[in-house]
This record gives structure tokens, sequence and C-alpha cells, in this order.
């Protein structure tokens, strides 16, 4: 690979992480969406304001708007498919430890690395790897984020809905019963909660809060909430009964995954030995004969069998990691 085509490579390579990463920090920037939705509304509310005052002014003006609505849902809609290609979710932004655009922007670094070492053992086509782990490596993050966080959320429902049902068989409204949660329930739950009582505190409908608190969690258990709730709110009927078996069976499936994670414990070990042999391996040979090992390094056949020994590698634990995982689910 000629000198040229390696900058023009990496330029390439540049400008598409610079691109994405400013596309997703812009869908991701919290209250874009607000302001051109407030920006659409006053279009709206003028319209009608000024069809009152001048009928078919008002109506040409309001045809010659929709157009410009449709090319920023259009820019909503790629923004979002752009979001959900690296795994961010826009409604858990608060969950990351940092803003998503670094994480992009930190993962796309790393990949570049990856293809410029992929290319020097196969030639320009190994900067095919460089996209593939960028959107691999930021999906994995978002992705690592998104699981511990519902792992504990879901361990903690239980406790959170017994919560509910003694707070409503003492008297107590289910929205105070609600705040409840929010000030004795542990993190993650608690914080979750007390955004669902700031939304109801605001005039926001019961049924619309939970249903962001069951997008932001990622739990089907919390949609169940949804439903019980917004059903006794609507036609009534005993809530501590329905409450009391969604969390029995809630603390049932946590007591299950935890007997199979402990019963998986032998597969994750294995898993973890198989891994680490290669590398000790790999070590004692440089330390024992530094120049049998250099020829990985320096000969860009041993460049090439390094690289497909690491994807291998990487392929089988992924593949013990995945298995185990749905043994689980």
């Amino acid at each position: 690979m000629s000198i040229a085509s390696a900058r023009l490579a990496l330029l390439l390579l540049a400008l598409a992480l610079a691109a994405a990463a400013a596309v997703v920090l812009r869908g991701a920037l919290p209250g874009t969406r607000q302001r051109r939705l407030a920006a659409r509304l006053a279009g709206v509310a003028g319209g009608r304001a000024s069809g009152a005052a001048g009928g078919r002014t008002a109506a040409a003006a309001r045809l010659r708007r929709r157009p410009a609505r449709r090319r920023a849902e259009g820019a909503d809609g790629r923004a979002a498919r752009i979001a959900a290609l690296f795994g961010h979710v826009p409604e858990r932004r608060h969950q990351y430890p940092a803003p998503p655009w670094l994480i992009v922007a930190i993962a796309g670094g790393a990949a570049l690395l990856l293809g410029a070492y992929a290319a020097t053992a196969f030639g320009p086509p190994g900067w095919i790897a460089a996209p593939a782990a960028w959107i691999g490596g930021t999906r994995g993050v978002f992705g690592f984020v998104h699981r511990r966080r519902a792992e504990a959320m879901y361990a903690q429902l239980p406790d959170a809905l017994a919560m509910v049902v003694r707070s409503v068989r003492a008297g107590i409204p289910v929205s105070e019963a609600l705040r409840t949660v929010a000030r004795e329930a542990p993190e993650p739950t608690g914080a979750e909660f007390r955004r669902l009582a700031d939304q109801l505190a605001i005039g926001v409908a019961l049924d619309g809060a939970l249903r962001d608190l069951a997008r932001r969690s990622g739990l089907p258990e919390y949609g169940f909430f949804k439903v019980a709730l917004t059903l006794q709110g609507s036609a009534g009927g005993n809530l501590t009964e329905t409450l009391e078996n969604l969390a029995d069976v809630v603390r049932k499936r946590v007591a299950t995954r935890a007997r199979g994670i402990a019963l998986a414990a032998q597969a994750r070990a294995s898993a973890y030995v198989l891994a680490a042999v290669p590398a000790i391996t790999g070590l004692a040979l440089a330390a024992i004969n530094p120049g049998y090992v250099a020829m990985l390094y320096d000969d860009p056949r041993g460049q090439a069998i390094l690289a497909l020994a690491l994807l291998s590698l990487l392929t089988g634990l992924g593949t013990m990691r995945v298995i185990i995982r749905r043994s689980l689910a």
C-alpha cells in the first residue's frame, strides 16, 4: 500500500468519523427536538391566527411551511437511524458515563488504529475492519451500559413494587406511592422514579410518564407495571393484588436467573482460561526466545497470522458469551 493511498484512507475515515459524531451529537443534544417541535407548534399556531384573520393567505402559508416540516422530520428520522446504528438511545443519554459523541469519537479513534494495523497486514482491504470495529465497539459500549443498568433495575423492581403495594394499602394515593419509591429506592431505580415523579409534578399524564419510564428501562416488566396502573386508573380493580402478583413473578425470575448464573460459573471460567492461554503462551515465548516471536511483527505473513488469530479468539469469546447470556435470559 502506497503512502498516498494510506493518507487518503485516513482522511476519508477521519471525515466519516467527524460527520457521524456530529450527527449523533445533534440527535443526542437535550432540547434539540423540543426546540424544533416548539417551532413547528408556533408555526401552526401562527397559521391558525392568520387563518382567522385572513383564510386563503393562511392556507397558502401552511402549504409553504409543509415541505420545511417534512425536511425537519426527515432529518430527525435520519439522525435517529444513525444513532440506532451506533446503539445510542436518546432517551437514555443520562445513563452514559460520558457524552454520546465522545464515546463515538473514542471508538472511532480505536477503530482507526485497528484499521491501520489491518491495512499493514492485509493491504488496502484491511481498512474494511475499521468501520466494522467502529460500529461494533460503539454498540458494545452503549449495550454494556444499557444492560448493566437494566439488570440492576430488574433486581430492584420487586422491592419497588412492594413499596407501592404497602403505600396503597395504607391509603396513600398512587402518585404519592410513586414519590415514596423515588425517595426510598436505591439507584438506579430511585433516579428513574424521581424522573417519573418530576413529570407528574409538572402535569404530565400518568400514562405518558409510565410509558417513558418503560422505554428508558428497556424492561417488559415495567410495561406490565404501566398497564396495571393505567387499567386501574381507567377501569378500577384491585391494584394491590395485581402488583403483588407481578412482584412475585419478578422475584422468582430474579432468583432463577441468579441460580443460572451460579450454574454457568464453570462455563465462564473456562472461557476466561481459554482467552488467557494464548496471551500467556505468547508472553512466555517472547521472554524465552524473542527472535522466534519477532516474526509475528516483522514479517507481513506473521502479521496476517497474528491478526487472524486475534480475530478467531475474539469470535470464540463472543460466541461463548452470547451462548451463556441467552441461556440465562
